[in-house]
């Protein structure tokens, strides 16, 4: 009688280890699922700046290389005209909740941009980098098109509105006023 009971715990064991095997998967896409829905909720909670300044470092790195590779070959002037309208915009980020506001030109903001006027005062270096951002254009829903520039590599920045962050490489810029002739923001990170 003592042999039968060896035997028995011989036969669970495969099939323990299937079970165990099959928690183990369901955990790793539990957890799959999971980065997911962090990355969602990143982008929408203050987390995002932390993780859009991320992903924008490295999607503007790969996009700033090629466009100041194309710079050397091309010339400055020209080629920096092109990259803004070839390159792929910069994504920004809208609030939780828009902001009610009766005017988007607060004219509060600690860093301001005039025309196509680089930003005043200028933005902090950051890893020997230089950002300036410009104003291209308004919208008619008090929308701002911008371009950054980051030492000569300009890119678009998708149109930002009041409240709307910006994750540029290694700044993270929140937008508090658009006015008619200039927009404000200031620096998150």
């Amino acid at each position: 009688m003592q042999r039968f009971p060896h035997r028995l715990a011989a036969a669970r064991r495969p099939v323990s280890v299937a079970c165990a095997l099959g928690a183990v998967l369901v955990l790793a896409a539990g957890c799959g699922g999971g980065d997911g829905a962090d990355s969602g909720a990143a982008q929408s909670g203050t987390a995002q700046s932390d993780g859009g300044g991320s992903a924008a470092a490295s999607g503007a790195g790969a996009s700033d290389g090629g466009s100041a590779s194309d710079g050397g070959s091309d010339g400055s002037d020209g080629s920096s005209g092109d990259s803004s309208t070839s390159a792929e915009p910069i994504a920004v980020t809208p609030p939780e909740q828009k902001p009610e506001l009766t005017d988007a030109c607060t004219g509060e903001g600690a860093f301001l941009v005039n025309g196509e006027k680089p930003n005043d005062p200028a933005l902090p270096k950051r890893d020997d980098l230089t950002l300036k951002v410009s104003l291209e254009d308004l919208t008619d829903d008090d929308g701002a098109d911008l371009v950054a520039d980051i030492d000569g590599t300009q890119r678009p920045i998708e149109t930002a509105h009041v409240g709307d962050t910006i994750s540029v490489d290694q700044w993270t810029l929140s937008v508090t006023s658009v006015c008619k002739d200039s927009v404000e923001f200031d620096l998150i990170d």
